[in-house]
């Protein structure tokens, strides 16, 4: 009997020991796993690396209990913003669980300062152990640049077009984004404006603006003539065949009011306080760079204005060309004298033409 009550108890004992082995065995972490890097800088100007697309594998020897996704939104140094995001069902009790998981950006992402976004991945196994792992996608620094279009009469201009570091914005799209610190070229263009170019365009570590100034070309090619008869003369002179009926012309401020043996004499068309709205002319020798509306201003208030002037001629055509500015109110004009002549049969004739 002695024999048989010991080893009862030691029965007792081993099942005893069985039981709280098996209440305390250890298992281990869970885990999650992927191929690939844990981080990616996000490329604006590739347009990749926005996306997220990881074949997960979670395992838990402990059995899987619970799967959580978290997407962090990083902006500046402090905020973040948290989204849970929809986690993957069906994996209870299991020991590994395959997921793919997907989630889908853009640039607007990534706009409003956000420096970079965190995706948490969680899971519990049925022990309530813990592994997180994470994805991060980094942002480069980068900002944006804003340009002010104006002419040089401080009038917006709406419908230039930007063109930075070698890629065109739509006409009348002034903000680039997504600019890195560094140097870089840009042009702003217009048709009938002088295109502006900058090679060294040095971008701050902020948001900026530039201001740009398009100036207005005047044409390229001269006008047509604009041929004036002697004031009196109206009625019967001729230039090529065809009637002059007018010896003053409000386009180009010039009136031709007379003439002697040797000369022809014009006025500007308000130098008698008349209102045909021109402010007087000046003589200019050098053209080349009489370019825009801005260069003519220049040209002009640097120059001494006259209201009227003697020029040469001969029959048909005159001596050397002559070139003056005339002012009429707020615009510029460049003003050639092609000819001029004096006819008995066909009247005394001046021709002009000009570019504005």
């Amino acid at each position: 009997m002695k024999k048989v009550k010991i080893l009862s108890l030691l029965f007792v004992a081993f099942a005893a020991l069985t039981i709280f082995n098996s209440c305390n065995k250890e298992y281990a972490l869970p885990t999650i796993t992927w191929s690939g890097p844990v981080s990616v800088i996000v490329d604006f100007e590739s347009e990749e690396n926005y996306d997220v697309n990881l074949a997960i594998t979670f395992g838990a020897e402990a059995g899987l209990n619970e799967i959580h996704i978290y997407k962090y939104i990083h902006s500046g140094l402090d905020d973040v913003t948290t989204v849970e995001m929809t986690a993957p069902t069906g994996y209870a009790d299991l020991t590994t669980f395959d997921y793919t998981f997907t989630d889908d950006n853009d640039a607007s992402d990534f706009t409003g300062g956000v420096t970079k976004i965190v995706y948490e991945f969680v899971v519990k196994d049925a022990e309530l152990q813990e592994t997180t792992k994470e994805y991060t996608i980094f942002v480069v620094e980068a900002y944006s640049v804003t340009f002010v279009v104006k002419d040089e009469a401080d009038n917006v201009i709406t419908d230039a077009i930007v063109t930075f570091n070698g890629v065109a914005n739509a006409a009348g799209d002034y903000v680039v984004d997504y600019v890195e610190e560094g140097t870089y070229e840009y042009s702003v263009a217009k048709a009938g404006y002088q295109t502006v170019t900058v090679t060294d365009f040095v971008m701050p570590a902020n948001n900026t603006t530039v201001d740009v100034v398009l100036l207005q070309n005047i044409a390229a090619e001269w006008s047509a003539e604009i041929p004036l008869a002697l004031y009196g003369q109206t009625s019967w002179a001729s230039y090529n065949s065809t009637p002059v009926t007018n010896y003053f012309s409000n386009v180009i401020g010039v009136a031709f009011n007379f003439t002697d043996a040797t000369t022809v004499r014009i006025q500007d068309t308000n130098y008698t306080g008349g209102t045909l709205g021109c402010d007087g002319w000046v003589i200019v020798t050098d053209i080349a760079n009489l370019t825009t509306q801005a260069s003519l201003a220049t040209a002009y208030n640097d120059g001494t204005p006259i209201h009227q002037y003697d020029l040469p001629y001969d029959q048909h055509k005159a001596y050397a060309p002559v070139y003056f500015i005339s002012k009429m109110g707020t615009t510029y004009k460049l003003v050639y004298y092609v000819a001029g002549h004096r006819d008995g049969t066909t009247g005394n004739v001046v021709v002009f033409k000009y570019k504005s």
